[in-house]
């Protein structure tokens, strides 16, 4: 069995900002439309993000994820839960161009992370309108062990493939004109999920368009 390790991520799991890029054939219809996928915040080693952007004023109403990991799917539900809370934190900032740090911290770690509040940064910057939200459907998924300090953990890491659905997204431009929409509006997604041991949670680390871009 390979192991299983959190690596780069990509913008794939929550595409509606970037309005076409990174969706099957990697370009993008409108360019100025398009949100920088660069990273533009850094983690620790220890997989929390550096929270550089300025707090929400608002109480925070997203809790994070702490059920067990377990067979029979238990883990499988989990981690799902986890991307679908990640998701609309992202649609909630997304819509008031929000680039606080807190909830996203809840969800995603380290790269995941960084790519997801470098997204929401750039949206900032560039004054962008998002309306509506990206939707996603599980579609499989399953749980493996992974080996921490020599010891192995059971079902502590979990594969998912996701319907990733941003045909409900419209972005308008600081100038009042339409952003571009991706070519493929529903696509399926391969996301990663682990058991953070000592946080006592689940995070998303990566996510990617299975094989450059497949319709679901």
């Amino acid at each position: 069995m390979k192991k299983p390790v959190l690596i780069t991520a990509s913008a794939a799991a929550l595409a509606l900002l970037l309005a076409g890029c990174n969706t099957a054939g990697g370009t993008s219809p409108t360019e100025s439309a398009t949100a920088s996928a660069s990273p533009s915040v850094s983690a620790s080693a220890s997989g929390t993000p550096s929270a550089s952007a300025e707090p929400s004023a608002e109480v925070s109403v997203f809790e994070p994820v702490t059920t067990k990991p377990g067979p029979d799917d238990v883990s499988v539900n989990a981690a799902f839960e986890t991307f679908e809370k990640l998701t609309e934190v992202y649609n909630t900032q997304a819509h008031v161009q929000d680039d606080s740090t807190d909830d996203l911290a809840k969800f995603a770690t380290a790269d995941q992370f960084a790519q997801d509040i470098g997204i929401l940064r750039d949206t900032k910057k560039k004054k962008l309108k998002v309306v509506g939200d990206v939707k996603v459907e599980k579609l499989s998924g399953y749980s493996t062990e992974v080996t921490e300090g020599g010891k192995k953990l059971k079902d502590h890491f979990v594969y998912l493939e996701i319907c990733n659905d941003t045909s409900a997204v419209d972005i308008t431009l600081a100038n009042g004109k339409k952003g571009g929409k991706p070519e493929l509006k529903r696509a399926v997604i391969e996301v990663q999920a682990k058991f953070d041991t000592k946080r006592g949670q689940w995070l998303v680390g990566k996510t990617v368009f299975k094989d450059g871009g497949v319709p679901c």
